[in-house]
């Protein structure tokens, strides 16, 4: 048996993963592509990635954006340094666009919203992971990050 780095979707390093049996012997399926990481062990091995769900900003945003940067900001919760640069942020990822300004871009909360929700209901590629969709993120936590994303100016 070896170990392996395991990439969920959005491209983000989970951590190890054993290999385990080869494919064929009842634990894994023949096809990967449906999952969002490549794991006997860890529970996004067992789950299949959910279809891309639109969903839109029900009422007024009301989010709160210092909650918002705390949950942008936190590895166990969004976790957008990973990828983007963001205010007040440290070690940040350069995958995605920085995000530092994006309150002066014009967007609006509706946009903003339905990007966290699920990216890949405006692009089928994205290496965005869906938040909302795989409820890595409520509503609220939502609606937070997107409070805190417009008032990055």
């Amino acid at each position: 048996m070896t170990n392996r780095y395991v990439l969920v979707t959005g491209g983000v390093l989970l951590g190890l993963a054993h290999a385990g049996p080869a494919a064929g012997q009842g634990q894994a399926p023949p096809d990967y592509s449906a999952y969002p990481c490549l794991s006997y062990t860890l529970d996004c091995g067992k789950i299949a990635t959910r279809k891309p769900q639109a969903k839109t900003l029900d009422g007024t945003l009301n989010g709160n954006a210092d909650k918002g940067r705390q949950l942008a900001q936190a590895r166990d919760k969004g976790n957008c340094l990973a990828c983007h640069v963001m205010k007040g942020g440290s070690q940040p990822g350069t995958l995605g666009p920085d995000l530092g300004h994006y309150g002066s871009a014009g967007r609006s909360d509706a946009q903003t919203y339905m990007a966290v929700y699920d990216m890949r209901t405006r692009n089928p590629v994205t290496l965005m992971p869906p938040f909302g969709t795989n409820e890595i993120l409520s509503d609220l936590d939502i609606r937070d990050i997107v409070a805190f994303l417009q008032a990055s100016r």
